[in-house]
């Protein structure tokens, strides 16, 4: 094995030069898919906080997508998994919210059958 000062140029001079990783991410276009994450989180988060983690995870969605738009167009995108997991933990977090609104309007519905109930005997 010769040392790296002492091997054969031509590869190099022919154009045959090797990418690595950084060189092949460097093409790519810059995303949203951190400050997806972060809103994702953050969202599911807030939700048990009032719902009002609702006004994290949509815009959070909306960063997850476009990002996801991005780092589909381009293979190996270092941001695809993380846009990913931001469209996944904002999905979740919508979902929670849905339950938790479901779970208040029945809540709310049988206290007021119930109420009912006892004022009739």
């Amino acid at each position: 094995m010769q040392p790296p000062s002492q091997q054969d140029p031509t590869p190099i001079l022919s154009g045959m030069v090797p990418k690595s990783k950084q060189q092949s991410s460097m093409g790519a276009p810059s995303t949203n898919a951190t400050a997806a994450l972060v809103l994702s989180l953050l969202g599911i988060i807030g939700i048990f906080f009032y719902g009002l983690g609702i006004f994290l995870l949509i815009p959070g969605l909306i960063l997850a997508n476009r990002a996801l738009l991005i780092t589909n167009q381009f293979p190996n995108h270092p941001d695809a998994v993380m846009a990913k997991d931001a469209k996944f933990c904002a999905q979740i977090g919508i979902g929670i919210f849905i339950a938790m609104i479901i779970l208040v309007v029945v809540g709310g519905l049988l206290f007021v059958w119930a109420w009912n109930q006892s004022t009739i005997f």
